[in-house]
């Protein structure tokens, strides 16, 4: 069995959505004067690879601590956007020459690359993302989720998130910030992107895998 890493490391000074407050972590106790290490961790529940449930967007909608951990586990396939540029629309069309392995899905996950310009100020500019009518062709399949390797499922201008709206008012999770896609390219593999049991959590870190068979 191979598992695969999907997730940014959290540090000091990673990158942050724009107008959020990067982690901090403080070396609360150490070796030399204490005789063992303890970190303090100060961050957002959307720090780096992390998952959205539906509270995020939704009063009534389902948190970390309620959905079923069955939510966060499931079959996998990798759809391939990486020949889309900056700004590009990832349209309908392109998404259903994956509808066979998307029948037999829990999460889509959309590699277009942009985890390259993780720590450039060009991370959180105008990523590839896909349409409304993309995203509700995804809604049409048995999913739990829908994960990207950009900072969100809407585009970095966007005011009113569609995007979220759509795919989080069908209950479903969205995990951003994932890295690491391209060693999917072309295998069968289950993902897992297990959060916090953070009581009313809107969403969490996550340590994203992709479990190869």
């Amino acid at each position: 069995m191979e598992i695969i890493d999907l997730t940014q490391i959290i540090e000091e000074n990673m990158p942050a959505y724009p107008g959020e407050a990067s982690p901090h972590l403080e070396m609360k106790n150490t070796h030399k004067t204490d005789g063992f290490q303890v970190i303090r961790i100060t961050m957002l529940t959307h720090s780096g690879t992390h998952l959205d449930t539906p509270a995020h967007f939704f009063d009534n909608g389902l948190t970390t601590d309620k959905l079923p951990l069955v939510n966060f586990y499931g079959k996998g396939v990798l759809i391939d956007c990486s020949g889309f540029s900056e700004n590009d629309i990832i349209q309908a069309e392109h998404l259903l020459r994956y509808s066979d392995d998307l029948f037999k899905s829990d999460f889509a996950l959309i590699y277009t690359g942009w985890s390259g310009f993780w720590g450039n100020q060009r991370y959180f500019g105008n990523f590839p993302f896909l349409s409304e009518e993309a995203t509700r062709l995804l809604l049409g399949f048995n999913l739990k989720g829908i994960g990207l390797d950009v900072c969100s499922i809407d585009p970095i201008s966007s005011v009113d998130f569609v995007n979220h709206n759509l795919v989080l008012g069908q209950g479903l999770i969205i995990i951003e910030n994932l890295t690491n896609l391209e060693s999917l390219l072309s295998k069968n593999f289950d993902f897992a992107a297990l959060p916090l049991k953070i009581k009313d959590g809107d969403g969490s870190p996550v340590r994203a895998t992709a479990i190869v068979k």
